[in-house]
């Protein structure tokens, strides 16, 4: 299943935090921030959707090849 990134902004120290699950159904669920421990809510990130770190980190290299 392919990771979908959710974002959220802590009410208790204000960090602007992600976390990436699986499928497009956990808009509205409550988590924790990863800075204080406070209850955050996850907000759906417009259908941002991750594949792989190797597909991404391949994309990185191939571009960072052609600057060269």
């Amino acid at each position: 299943m392919r990771k979908v990134l959710y974002v959220y902004k802590c009410a208790e120290c204000g960090k602007r935090g992600e976390q990436h699950l699986d499928g497009d159904s956990h808009d509205g669920e409550t988590s924790t921030c990863s800075a204080c421990g406070a209850s955050v809510t996850l907000e759906w990130d417009g259908g941002v959707v991750l594949e792989t770190p190797q597909t991404i980190a391949a994309e990185a290299i191939a571009r960072a090849r052609e600057c060269k």
